[in-house]
């Protein structure tokens, strides 16, 4: 229950709700130390001033998320459409019979070989004013240490599913920000945004564990002309938050939401368990 207060001034009600998140006019400012029942903490990029439930109005801010619960077949989602990235030669991808509703992804046994999923629409652009908030919760247990890499963020580019091949990482040129494992030769996390040809990367901010429910996401702050954009990984113990890298706003396109995984030289079969994807952004 609420522990909602009036100020002296009258005009708003400021206080706290169940779950000790900062409360004005139903309005949530920030978000809980840790979840109730939960021992994990709270994901930092949903404190940045996130949509509460008294933003709830489709006027203000519009969202894109799937929990994968809801499947019209082994391998369809009826919730969100999603447009297969692949070289044609993937493996079988299939929903599972999990509690909270998982959808796996999986590459063929072969070097390079790729496959992931993008939003049919490119509904989100990185513009002045706009905040925007994207995180995702998933598990890759690689088949061939440290070989595989997996991405998920936003990307006006699909080329080869936004990645690469061998160790050399996101598409050179792209409008969007990616966060994604260090291909074949280590399990470091990296963040980068881009404009064209123009990337600010941040390397190695966090490390991946292999076979582990974990959380990948980014803030977008919307600043006018130059923005910033403050990534953060949830290794399935511990959150990290590594520096805002900047982006330029002008000339930047429309992204598609995209996430995907890449098999290694060793030519194993990699899956990506997918277990929910979230992005809001301000109209």
């Amino acid at each position: 229950m609420a522990k909602v207060l009036t100020s002296l001034h009258g005009a708003r009600r400021i206080g706290l709700s169940a779950t000790d998140e900062l409360l004005i006019n139903g309005t949530k400012l920030s978000g809980p130390t840790r979840y109730r029942g939960n021992s994990r903490a709270v994901s930092p990029v949903w404190l940045n001033s996130a949509p509460g439930d008294a933003l709830a109005d489709p006027g203000y801010a519009f969202t894109l998320f799937d929990d994968f619960m809801h499947p019209v077949s082994t391998t369809v989602s009826d919730t969100t459409a999603w447009v297969v990235q692949s070289d044609g030669a993937t493996g079988t991808p299939v929903f599972q019979d999990a509690a909270g509703g998982v959808f796996n992804i999986v590459t063929a046994a072969a070097d390079n070989d790729y496959v992931g999923r993008s939003s049919v629409t490119q509904p989100f652009l990185f513009a002045a004013g706009k905040k925007l908030w994207f995180e995702c919760e998933f598990k890759v247990a690689e088949a061939t240490t440290n070989e595989s890499t997996w991405w998920v963020g936003l990307s006006d580019t699909l080329t080869t599913g936004g990645m690469q091949a061998n160790t050399s990482g996101p598409l050179a040129s792209y409008d969007g920000a990616l966060i994604w494992k260090t291909p074949e030769t280590a399990m470091t996390v990296n963040f980068e945004t881009s404009n064209a040809g123009t990337q600010n990367t941040l390397s190695a901010f966090a490390t991946s564990v292999t076979n582990v429910w974990q959380r990948a996401g980014f803030y977008f702050d919307g600043k006018a002309t130059t923005s910033t954009i403050t990534p953060s990984f949830w290794n399935g113990t511990t959150w990290v938050t590594g520096a805002a890298q900047n982006i330029t706003l002008s000339g930047l396109e429309e992204m598609n939401v995209v996430w995907g995984i890449k098999a290694g030289p060793t030519a194993a079969a990699e899956t990506f368990q997918m277990d929910w994807i979230k992005v809001t952004q301000v109209r």
